[in-house]
């Protein structure tokens, strides 16, 4: 996965990071200015403490499906502007012509999703499928998932280095730190996840430069290397 003149890479930023998230921004910046400035770097914000709220909502109190879809997406743009008003000012934009002209950017799902409502509208959708969509939509068929854990343990305790996105699905229990729905849609559309603790900037570099590095890599069937 080297990355060439005019490449993206699309990054999730969780929001179990949300303390550091606008250090690791910074870094990003400063990593695409001075090592590649061929690169784009589009991040796309978790739901962190924003979307618990609306968690709490949907399960005290009578609210579809539908509606706690919808509020929980922007939730996620709550994050998205939380993260882009840190010391480094990123640009926040909300759709795919926006998404060039600088080194990077946040980008927020919901007029995306509204024009393409694709995805299931349960809890068992979360950021990061909506991250697995959008790098879908940009053309991008991996993205890294940043967040505070080292990727997907298994019964062991071991780090998890690569699996299948089947069987995920299969095993239950192997979802471990993505949601439910992802392992499904990175099979269908044929994509990758890269999960990495987002505590150690060397392995999100690592990540974008598409070396060996501490982290899970979900695959799909169709896709042995990347």
């Amino acid at each position: 996965m080297t990355k060439r003149e005019g490449d993206r890479v699309i990054i999730k930023l969780g929001g179990s990071l949300i303390e550091r998230g606008r250090e690791i921004i910074r870094f990003l910046r400063d990593y695409v200015e001075e090592k590649d400035k061929a690169l784009t770097i589009i991040l796309i914000p978790g739901g962190g403490p924003f979307v618990e709220v609306v968690r709490n909502l949907s399960a005290n109190f009578s609210i579809s499906e539908d509606t706690a879809h919808w509020m929980a997406v922007l939730a996620m743009h709550q994050y998205g502007f939380f993260l882009a008003n840190g010391e480094i000012r990123i640009p926040v934009v909300e759709s795919m012509n926006e998404i060039d002209g600088e080194p990077i950017r946040i980008l927020l799902p919901y007029e995306m999703l509204k024009a393409d409502d694709c995805l299931p509208h349960t809890w068992d959708v979360t950021s990061d499928t909506i991250a697995a969509f959008v790098a879908n939509k940009i053309g991008e068929k991996t993205f890294i998932k940043l967040t505070d854990v080292d990727g997907i343990i298994d019964e062991k305790g071991h780090l998890i280095k690569e699996i299948y996105a089947e069987e995920m699905v299969e095993f239950e229990e192997k979802k471990g730190c993505v949601d439910t729905e992802l392992p499904r849609f990175l099979m269908q559309n044929k994509m990758n996840c890269i999960i990495v603790n987002g505590n150690f900037p060397d392995r999100i570099i690592a990540a974008i430069e598409g070396k060996e590095t501490r982290c899970t890599k979900i695959l799909s069937m169709h896709t042995k290397t990347f």
